[in-house]
């Protein structure tokens, strides 16, 4: 899996330690919240996050093939997620190409159905 900056991921998490939150992400690629994301609260989040927790992050930077992490700017439209099919639309295209997805899903959950049956 190719990784690029914006794209948000579910991972894991595998390790808190002052440096931050190290997160296991799909295809066991890891990657570091660094404490610096959580400001002048990290000693307090730094409790509330363990070892097995799933967190949804954005790639906020790639570097040598190491990924930086965030969760302070998973909702940050400024880091345009890159396999979001909705990012590139114009505003009047929107409605139209929603629609047609929730068709699609329609269609998908009852052929699910179905086979469940």
């Amino acid at each position: 899996m190719n990784y690029r900056v914006g794209q948000r991921l579910d991972g894991v998490i595998n390790n808190v330690t002052d440096l931050g939150i190290f997160v296991t992400l799909p295809k066991h690629k890891s990657g570091l919240i660094h404490h610096s994301d959580f400001g002048d609260d990290w000693p307090r989040e730094r409790q509330r996050w363990q070892a097995g927790d799933q967190v949804r992050v954005v790639i906020q930077n790639l570097r040598k093939g190491r990924l930086d992490l965030s969760l302070r700017r998973v909702n940050d439209p400024d880091l345009q997620d890159p396999t979001n099919q909705f990012s590139s639309l114009k505003p009047r295209d929107f409605a139209s190409v929603l629609n047609r997805v929730d068709q699609e899903a329609q269609t998908e959950i009852k052929q699910l159905e179905a086979a469940l049956n």
